[in-house]
């Protein structure tokens, strides 16, 4: 049942972060089957359907912006709300240590799983391959270090000093200078300053998880950090969006269409070049932010209620996130020699991967110490006043 959220909650936020946990999951389980990423996932299954493809680089286009835009909006929120001492303790506990502890652990967990799909698959992935001599003992090259799909902790520290930074550099009146603009020209001004990093790196953006923060991911996702932060201060800052959200979408939708087409059918090829690179660069810009602008409206129109299913989802959200990867990858080398279509492959891979996340946590974090850590109010977890937005 749907209920109306109590005042100063945000319960749109949670439950679009919830769906898009949920698309992340989707997301990286597509990758294996499908055919432009074939040449670099580890998992990549003989099993091909250029469906994948569709649908993968179109929530790609976005999820990564929502979830920074979401992790700006709640960092304005708690900043204001308990102090900076209070924010930088906070964070420091619920990011930079899950970080530090699970890094390491993931890190092992993706060696033992990488040793096993060697083992058992028979027909490997052609990353799998490659990856195989490293393994060798004695070898004298090694995988190189990696922040995984951890990155997204890893950068979200650096903008949270940058944050910092800003409010003692810049005053208020930058960002009230700044909404003062048009709506379309405010949007037309993004979409330009979306464009540098987005022209430094291939497209699709790619995922920037070196050891070393990448400057090109903080400008990019650092923007749109930077617009929930200011969209915390300044309520009607989306609402002004609201009667476009339908020419959003399908902006969104005619960008992503001329993007994919410029795309090599092998990501690993050679990508456009000129005029051709500067518009699949400006239609990659323009979908990401067409497409998170119209999901966050479309969310705080149809999303803001109160649901049992979407707050457990919110709750459990930072865990699946965590662990599902090894998980993921582990099954779907035990899928890949089996004859079945990729989309039998590609359900049974999320679903089972996902029943894996809850019920490891359930077992390892509800009744163990990192309860604390992962879900500070659970067993209230139908309680409509449960501070979801605690939880990345």
């Amino acid at each position: 049942m749907m209920t109306e959220p109590k005042p100063g909650r945000f319960a749109y936020l949670d439950n679009l972060r919830a769906v898009a946990m949920l698309a992340g999951l989707l997301f990286h389980a597509a990758l294996a089957y499908s055919p432009k990423a074939h040449g670099f996932w580890l998992s990549a299954d003989p099993a091909q359907y250029p469906l994948f493809d569709v649908l993968a680089w179109a929530s790609h286009l976005f999820r990564m912006p929502l979830f920074f835009f979401i992790a700006g909006f709640f960092t304005a929120l708690l900043w204001q709300k308990a102090g900076g001492v209070a924010f930088a303790k906070n964070r420091l506990q619920r990011v930079a240590l899950p970080l530090l502890l699970f890094l390491p652990l993931l890190t092992l967990a993706m060696h033992a799983v990488i040793h096993v799909g060697l083992s058992v698959v028979e027909q490997p992935s052609a990353l799998l391959q490659l990856i195989k001599p490293m393994l060798v003992a004695g070898s004298q090259t090694r995988l190189p270090l990696s922040t995984m799909h951890l990155w997204f902790l890893y950068h979200l520290l650096f903008l949270y000093v940058l944050t910092y930074c800003a409010r003692v550099l810049l005053s208020d009146a930058l960002q009230k200078h700044l909404l003062a603009l048009k709506s379309r020209s405010l949007l037309l001004l993004l979409l330009c300053l979306l464009l540098p990093p987005l022209w430094l790196v291939p497209a699709p953006v790619p995922a920037p998880d070196w050891i070393f923060p990448a400057l090109w991911a903080l400008w990019f996702y650092g923007l749109f950090f930077a617009c929930g932060y200011v969209v915390y201060h300044h309520a009607g800052a989306l609402a002004r969006y609201d009667a476009d959200r339908r020419l959003l979408l399908m902006l969104g939708a005619l960008s992503y269409a001329v993007f994919y087409l410029l795309l090599p059918a092998d990501l690993l090829a050679a990508q456009p070049l000129g005029w051709a690179k500067l518009l699949m660069t400006l239609c990659e810009a323009s979908g990401a932010l067409c497409w998170t602008l119209a999901a966050l409206l479309y969310a705080k129109r149809y999303l803001n209620r109160s649901n049992k299913v979407l707050r457990y989802l919110s709750a459990v959200s930072y865990w699946v996130y965590l662990v599902h990867l090894p998980l993921l990858f582990l099954l779907q080398f035990g899928l890949t020699d089996l004859s079945w279509p990729a989309g039998v492959k590609y359900l049974a891979a999320v679903l089972l991967t996902l029943s894996g996340c809850l019920l490891s946590y359930h077992l390892l974090v509800v009744p163990t110490v990192l309860g604390k850590l992962f879900a500070p109010n659970q067993g209230r977890a139908d309680s409509p006043d449960k501070p979801l937005h605690k939880l990345l």
